[in-house]
């Protein structure tokens, strides 16, 4: 009797542990591995307006207004990608006057930001703190399988870790954007805003992307900006604050039927001595299909001096498949740039550059003042050199004084 009831006792047991081990999935396994690595943001923002309770009209302002001032608050997620650096959304913290980090120790961190890209939605932030964090593996964005499982993780809220699963639907889902262009994982992971910058996760336990909530009209779908993005510009950003622009070598045209032309190749240039000619469409960058200069200026932003791009061209009717070494830009190419394609020179005076030479008399003149491009203040020689760089394959508002008046001018490089 006490032998049967021994087995008895070791047959209940073993079916105990066989329920639990059905539970204990891949996906529970690869949370368990990570949720200590993901953190909600929270972040405070100062808005300043003028009330005027006495006439609509902006104009009385002056005389019967007065100022407001209050705070708006807002959440996002994040993730540890080494010690107690943060990555997360731009968006989550941009214009942020205060950044707190809310880690699994529950305790509220203040943050600065490093740096980042509006244009790539991307932050790093640093937690005030000598404290050690958990953080996360990161995994290959260019090494994801159709149909397979992926977590999308936040922390919306402080409390605790939010998680929805589910499958890629698209490697590599190429958007409009309000900045032009974007490249997302596509999944039916859904991702709401409170987990927006949190990582996306594959079985592995690694991060293949980081979720965004910016196409907050989409339906069942979730898009998370791949993680080899980060991985090519995480140490530009450590280093310089910022992401610097990595040098091509040569110009496109946007034709009527949708193609891109090589304008221009320069000389001392990689692109000119492998052989890249005049006239050649450029028909693809890194296996995305490039159709305008929009979508040429992302791609090219998450890829700083030294990164190698693969570049198809068609010359003819054939495909010629080649790869490229970006490099810093040479010295004063964005103020040789406009001379060479626009014949505009300029010249320092006092706290003003001034127009010497113009090719394009008809909308830029000799002896205008340049006073901002694309909105931003132009002193300096140096400052309209790195604008013009900053902008390569994009619109530059050219915003000119003359004679008492403010043109503005829309040039394209």
């Amino acid at each position: 009797m006490r032998h049967i009831f021994i087995i008895l006792s070791l047959i209940i047991t073993f079916a105990l542990n066989s329920a639990a081990s059905r539970r204990i999935n891949d996906v529970v396994i690869a949370i368990q591995k990570i949720e200590k690595s993901v953190v909600n943001i929270r972040t405070e923002k100062i808005i300043k307006k003028t009330f005027n309770p006495f006439f609509n009209d902006p104009f009385f302002n002056d005389f019967f207004g007065f100022e407001r001032t209050y705070k708006t608050q807002s959440l996002g997620s994040g993730f540890f990608v080494k010690n107690n650096i943060v990555v997360t959304n731009y968006h989550v913290i941009e214009a942020a006057n205060k950044i707190f980090i809310i880690p699994y120790d529950n305790n509220q961190y203040e943050a600065e930001l490093i740096g980042g890209d509006k244009l790539l939605d991307v932050a790093l932030l640093k937690i005030k703190s000598k404290k050690r964090f958990p953080s996360v593996s990161l995994g290959n964005s260019d090494d994801i399988y159709l149909g397979e499982t992926v977590i999308a993780m936040g922390n919306p809220y402080g409390l605790s870790n939010s998680v929805t699963t589910g499958v890629v639907s698209n490697t590599k889902r190429i958007l409009k954007s309000k900045n032009g262009f974007s490249i997302f994982i596509q999944t039916d992971a859904l991702i709401n805003p409170g987990n927006s910058g949190g990582p996306l996760v594959n079985l592995d336990a690694e991060v293949i992307g980081i979720n965004s909530a910016i196409y907050r009209d989409a339906q069942g779908i979730g898009f998370s900006a791949p993680i080899n993005m980060l991985k090519r510009i995480m140490p530009e950003i450590l280093k310089y604050k910022k992401i610097r622009r990595g040098y091509i070598g040569f110009l496109v045209e946007e034709t009527e039927n949708s193609n891109l032309i090589i304008s221009h190749v320069d000389k001392n240039s990689l692109a000119y001595k492998i052989g890249i000619k005049r006239g050649d469409i450029l028909y693809s960058i890194e296996d995305i299909p490039v159709s305008n200069k929009k979508a040429i200026n992302y791609i090219l932003r998450s890829y700083p001096p030294g990164s190698s791009l693969k570049i198809v061209i068609k010359r003819k009717g054939d495909f010629l498949k080649t790869k490229i070494k970006l490099s810093s830009f040479p010295k004063n190419y964005g103020i040789k740039l406009l001379k060479e394609v626009f014949g505009l020179q300029f010249r320092q005076k006092g706290d003003y550059i001034v127009v010497i030479s113009t090719g394009i008399p008809a909308y830029i003149k000799k002896g205008d003042i340049l006073i901002k491009v694309n909105e931003k203040d132009i002193t300096s020689i140096n400052e309209l050199n790195e604008c013009v760089i900053n902008n390569f394959f994009n619109d530059m508002k050219f915003s000119i004084y003359r004679k008492g008046q403010i043109f503005t001018i829309l040039l394209n490089l």
